[in-house]
């Protein structure tokens, strides 16, 4: 591959986000060419640096990239590209496996990131964003890892932390509970507590859809002792979606309403 900052930069995004339309790839360049940007994909794919996943009956619906085969050695190779993981760029073979619903997923997380750096732009905050690529093998962080870790600190010098997951269509009830009980425990044995001086983040939790949204406002106090500190938040992928995250799509899930 032809070395171009840019090129590289599109490589990376993929190894943090793995599946990217490409309106989504632009954005996070903040580049305006359109035409520039379509150009590095389509060589970056003809070299076998990024995969393209394209339905060419749905001309409405951008194509969709993953890391390729040698967009993987590239990385590899070039450990002037910091925070690469190599353990995790061998996830590229599994790539043309996964789901469609996965890869909606990891775009969904992309769309957050975006939509938080809208927010914080405006109001003049500094955000920190990480996504799961970004968190793994920390120490000490709750297992399974959240779809992302953010911090929000305003201009006012004020700072919140975030845990945030996603759950995609239908999920069990079981699972969400399980979830919700292991964010409970992490809280409570002190982990995060024990190796950070940084308050406990707030917890989002993003449902396939209101009935799931309110089946968790609802359980989630019962499990929940009176004392708690623990703050959970709830959200739709349609609200997000719409509007992004903010405190008009998120809701605060109050003790005294079990």
């Amino acid at each position: 591959m032809r070395h171009t900052d840019q090129k590289t930069n599109i490589l990376y995004l993929l190894y943090i986000y793995r599946f990217l339309n490409r309106n989504q790839i632009q954005s996070l360049l903040h580049h305006k060419q359109f035409n520039r940007v379509i150009i590095w994909l389509n060589e970056l794919t003809n070299e076998g640096n990024i995969r393209r996943y394209y339905n060419p009956k749905w001309v409405t619906v951008p194509a969709v990239y993953s890391l390729g085969v040698k967009g993987r050695k590239y990385l590899k190779d070039h450990t002037d590209v910091k925070d690469v993981n190599p353990v995790l760029l061998d996830r590229i073979w599994r790539e043309r496996n996964v789901s469609t619903q996965f890869r909606k997923h990891c775009q969904f997380i992309a769309d957050i990131y975006l939509s938080l750096t809208a927010l914080t732009e405006k109001t003049k905050a500094t955000l920190h964003f990480y996504t799961k690529t970004s968190l793994y093998g920390m120490q000490y962080l709750i297992l399974p890892n959240p779809d992302a870790y953010f911090s929000i600190t305003e201009a006012k010098g004020n700072k919140a932390y975030y845990f945030l997951d996603i759950f995609d269509d239908l999920p069990a009830r079981m699972a969400l509970r399980k979830r919700i009980r292991q964010y409970i425990e992490y809280y409570e044995n002190d982990y995060w507590q024990d190796h950070t001086r940084k308050p406990f983040p707030n917890i989002i939790l993003v449902a396939p859809d209101d009935r799931f949204k309110s089946y968790l406002y609802r359980q989630i106090p019962k499990m929940l002792d009176n004392e708690s500190e623990l703050h959970f938040y709830l959200s739709t992928w349609e609200k997000i979606k719409t509007m992004g995250i903010c405190k008009e799509t998120l809701q605060k899930v109050e003790l005294q309403d079990r």
